[in-house]
């Protein structure tokens, strides 16, 4: 048996609850099916360890045989690429979400970080984060150097700002709106520096691009359905439930006591791509970071790693069916409201 007689497997990368939540969407409101994807599979569990995604990413989708693998962490997906690994970027996931960097109340430019305290996610092994690197290019344009004239104190909690522990800070709502409201200066917000940067994307080894297109296409017609009905406020209070419904079925403490899907602006404000894609010149910029930061030694072309033209037929055929507009307007309307 040919594993095209398979059903389709999609599998997302990490272990994280947020981002099953897509798949469950477009299989309880009939999207999937009403789309022609009726044969499938998804495991939920996650693939690999995150810190060893830019290593092993090729390898774990060859080994579970995946044809579709969701929650790609951007720069693993163009490291694997470089390497030789079977993986291409072939949509989007999620954008980089809405952290805002937050200094201490005296903090009144980035230069005035020198000497301070700057609160940072625990680095992954193969170089550090993406909202890590938007404050250390932030300091050398302020002329402070981030790996001598600061200090990066890991894994920080929200009360270190107001304890002065810390000087700078990421939070996102609603804790950042806390920190609004107490008189916390926004330093630094990265979705400004880079808007509608891919976080997170969609791949694809190459057998799946060219031997079951007709499918992958009805899974992204599926999947942007689905980014239009998760960003819209009136399915709030189904979009709790189903989180809720999910973070029960994790044995993760931490996803356990997570939650995305708290308010009405929560989901109207999530960080979906609305055509399911990616655009061509973000993922260029990403490849130069990549290359500023010591990530990469010489730029990849974008056609490398690159194919987007099933999402894009995809994006064009929900867009301009008729019984959809009105999802469809509404989707743009969110669109217009956020920029993404």
């Amino acid at each position: 048996m040919s594993t095209l007689d398979q059903p389709l497997l999609i599998a997302n990368v990490n272990y994280h609850v947020g981002h099953w939540v897509a798949i469950y969407v477009a299989e309880e409101q009939g999207f999937f099916k009403q789309e022609g994807l009726s044969r499938y599979e998804y495991e939920r569990s996650g693939l690999l360890p995150g810190p060893s995604e830019s290593q092993t990413l090729g390898l774990a989708i060859k080994e579970h045989g995946v044809d579709i693998a969701t929650a790609v962490d951007t720069e693993s997906a163009i490291l694997q690429r470089v390497q030789g690994a079977d993986v291409y970027i072939v949509g989007g996931w999620r954008y980089t979400p809405f952290l805002k960097w937050y200094g201490s109340k005296h903090i009144t430019d980035m230069s005035k970080l020198r000497g301070g305290k700057i609160g940072v996610r625990e680095n992954s092994a193969d170089g550090g984060g993406l909202v890590e690197f938007f404050i250390e290019e932030a300091l050398k344009e302020a002329g402070v150097d981030p790996a001598t004239e600061v200090e990066m104190v890991q894994d920080p909690v929200f009360d270190m700002l107001r304890s002065g522990k810390v000087n700078a800070i990421t939070s996102s709502p609603p804790f950042s709106d806390e920190l609004e409201k107490e008189g916390y200066p926004v330093i630094l917000d990265p979705n400004v520096v880079f808007p509608r940067r891919p976080g997170k994307v969609t791949v694809a080894p190459r057998r799946t691009i060219e031997q079951r297109s007709d499918e992958l296409r009805a899974y992204f017609r599926a999947i942007t359905r689905t980014f239009w009905f998760m960003r819209e406020v009136n399915n709030f209070q189904y979009l709790h439930d189903l989180e809720a419904r999910l973070r029960k079925l994790t044995h993760n403490e931490d996803e356990q006591r997570l939650f995305i899907a708290s308010a009405p602006d929560r989901v109207d404000s999530w960080a979906l791509p609305m055509d399911g894609g990616i655009e061509r010149h973000a993922l260029e910029r990403i490849i130069q970071e990549m290359v500023k930061r010591g990530r990469l030694g010489s730029p990849i072309p974008v056609q490398e790693v690159f194919k987007d033209d099933t999402v894009s037929d995809a994006y064009r055929e929900v867009s301009t069916r008729g019984e959809l507009q009105p999802a469809f307007n509404k989707a743009m309307t969110v669109l217009n409201k956020y920029g993404f």
